[in-house]
């Protein structure tokens, strides 16, 4: 439907309304005023015509009111008159004898007349107050109806004079309106097309001019637009060109091909930032190839080392496992998954009995060994079935995992019990003159008092108390040589390796009396100091005692090393100190004249001594150093005024000194 008829159809709707409104207040107000009046005139005749026949009712002439019916009857309204006594008898009546036929219903209103078209009324007659009578009247509506029915076609008529009066005016309004309408259909039409150079004219000052300057405005717009969307599109285009060549470079780099030049990496835009990003991806995928090759190296390097090598992430899962490991843990990892947990792998070595030293203490091992302090990287010696000794080390890496090697020193610990032994042997070579006077002195006794009681005999003085006397003196002195001679046996024999708890104070006891005889022969003075307490620790006797024998050695070397030790002879003390409920010291000191400052640091380095060559192999320390760490102790030295003091750290074992005891 087009604007112009839009118009048209509008004014005219707008006129039709207001027509039907006027033409409905005009026949409802015509209407009304005619009802009324019509209403308002019935009345007044019957009052006028009750007041006529009041006395031809009371005289009851009929003539008389028959003569007056008839000559009022002559009115064209009324359709029929009655009149009635007060009994309701009909004393005479006319008109309409169909009207007069029907049974007489007053009508109250108008409104109430519509359906016979007759106004139905019925008053009294009636003098000085008093009813003689009543009137029944009908009068026809039908010219009322008639004057506005005529009314009504009038008014249509001159409603649709004014319709069509609006439709001509509108349609010309429509046209003029249209115009510019028009106009601006066919810009927008050419516009849709492409033509964005169509420009429509402007004509006056009204809101449709100003809505063609608009369009005008607007196509100049699009125009401008278009060209620099097309030179944007070109541009667009030239850089797709360019990322489709940088995608393409990525795509070779990520394949892994190198020498890969990246263009356009000097540009400005966001080509320039994209290449430039591209070279660092490239640099990064160097790194990355480069870093794997490393690692491949360095996989290669651990799979070649003796050492077992095994790294667990910060979930303590495997995630690396070298050659060494797997060889020799190969039953153990049989029956576990790839990605085994450390736990695993020492509850499945616990099962397989791997671990001689954890039988009957299974929970306590392994919760020591899986709850190690992360800051403790000290190695610790673990036994694994049937005859191997490895050196394991856990190292906590941040945010990484744990690295645990272990290396095989079964060899290195038959080494250095051979050096130990070869240790003793030549200690005891050196307390060899000590203790043949040590068995000299029982020999002597008992040798004197077997002589005593020869003569005794042989003059026949058999004194059974005297005789009993002498042969337990030669018995007690045969025991205290028998036990000289046990000691010296056990010092001497090879260490089965296996660690028990001793009690340390009869320990130093032993060593004390093996030296003893030595160091009164060079006038040195051995002072103890071991409390009376018994303090128990764990680790193999036989190879502490060796370490206290070795400083006491060092000891005695230092004091003779003096003037004054040499010809006045010295003093050496050993003491137990205990510091707290876990820990026990036992310190040596000596008058030896201490330890030169320089080389403090590598006293205890293997093959460093301080003595003339021939006269020591740097050993004792070193193998001295190693005995106390397997007894999870340290062993230190200071100078003090007088010589050097060595002091050795040792974890008490109370409750297993508790058990043996009981």
């Amino acid at each position: 439907m087009s604007f112009r008829l839009k118009t048209i159809l509008g004014i005219a709707m707008i006129e039709m309304s207001v027509m039907a409104i006027l033409i409905l207040v005009n026949q409802l107000n015509l209407g009304g005023t005619a009802r009324a009046q019509l209403f308002e005139r019935v009345n007044a005749t019957g009052e006028v015509f009750a007041t006529m026949v009041a006395d031809a009712v009371i005289s009851t002439d009929l003539a008389t009111l028959d003569a007056m019916i008839e000559n009022t009857l002559s009115n064209d309204e009324l359709v029929y008159l009655r009149v009635r006594n007060n009994g309701g008898i009909a004393l005479s009546a006319g008109g309409d004898a169909g009207a007069l036929e029907q049974p007489f219903v007053a009508d109250p209103a108008y409104d109430q007349a519509l359906p016979d078209n007759r106004i139905d009324l019925s008053l009294p007659i009636q003098i000085a107050g008093q009813s003689y009578g009543s009137i029944e009247l009908g009068v026809s509506t039908l010219a009322v109806e008639a004057e506005m029915a005529k009314a009504l076609q009038w008014n249509l008529a001159v409603a649709g004079m004014g319709i069509c009066l609006v439709a001509i005016f509108g349609y010309l309004l429509g046209s003029v309106l249209t115009v510019q309408l028009s106009s601006l259909q066919r810009g927008a039409q050419m516009i849709a097309r492409g033509d964005l150079e169509t420009r429509i004219g402007v004509r006056g000052r009204d809101e449709l001019a100003e809505t063609a300057r608009c369009f005008n405005d607007m196509a100049q717009s699009l125009a401008e637009e278009r060209v620099a969307l097309e030179s944007k599109q070109a541009e667009l285009v030239e850089k797709k060109d360019h990322t489709d060549l940088i995608v393409e470079v990525m795509r070779m780099i990520a394949k892994g091909e190198t020498a890969v030049e990246v263009p356009d990496a000097d540009r400005a835009d966001e080509i320039g930032d994209m290449a430039r990003a591209t070279v660092v991806f490239q640099n990064s995928m160097d790194e990355n190839r480069a870093a794997r090759e490393e690692q491949a190296r360095l996989i290669h390097a651990f799979d070649q080392l003796e050492e077992q090598v095994v790294l667990y992430d910060t979930n303590e899962r495997a995630i690396f496992l070298n050659t060494a490991f797997y060889r020799f843990n190969e039953a153990i990892l049989e029956q576990l998954p790839e990605d085994f947990t450390r736990q695993q792998f020492l509850e499945e070595g616990l099962r397989q009995g791997s671990y001689p030293s954890a039988v009957g203490r299974e929970t306590e091992w392994l919760e020591m060994r899986l709850h190690c302090d992360p800051e403790d990287d000290v190695p610790i010696e673990v036994h694994r079935a049937p005859d191997r000794v490895l050196l394991v080390r856990q190292t906590h890496v941040a945010d990484t995992g744990i690295i645990v090697s272990a290396s095989d020193v079964t060899e290195l610990k038959k080494s250095q019990a051979q050096l130990v032994q070869a240790s003793k042997l030549a200690t005891l070579g050196e307390m060899a003159t000590g203790v043949a006077h040590e068995l000299n002195q029982p020999l002597g006794v008992i040798r004197m008092a077997s002589n005593n009681c020869m003569k005794r005999i042989a003059k026949g003085q058999l004194d059974a108390e005297y005789l009993t006397s002498k042969l337990q003196r030669m018995a007690d002195q045969t025991e205290r040589a028998s036990q000289i001679i046990n000691h010296m046996r056990i010092f001497g024999r090879k260490a089965d390796g296996e660690e028990r708890t001793f009690e340390l104070r009869a320990s130093l006891e032993n060593a004390a009396k093996l030296m003893g005889t030595q160091l009164s022969d060079h006038s040195i003075a051995l002072r103890r100091a071991l409390g009376e307490a018994d303090v128990f620790v764990t680790g193999q006797q036989v190879m502490f005692e060796q370490v206290i024998l070795n400083l006491f050695s060092n000891a005695r070397d230092a004091i003779m090393s003096t003037e004054t030790g040499a010809s006045e002879g010295g003093e050496i003390s050993v003491q137990l100190e205990t510091h707290d409920a876990d820990t026990i010291s036992v310190i040596v000191e000596d008058s030896g004249g201490g330890i030169p400052e320089a080389v403090l640091d590598r006293l205890f380095d293997p093959f460093f001594t301080t003595k003339e060559p021939g006269k020591g192999t740097g050993l004792g320390l070193s193998i001295s150093y190693g005995i106390i760490g397997e007894m999870n102790g340290t062993i230190g030295a200071t100078n003090t005024d007088r010589g050097a003091r060595f002091r050795i750290d040792l974890p008490r074992a109370e409750g297993a000194a508790q058990d043996a005891a009981a």
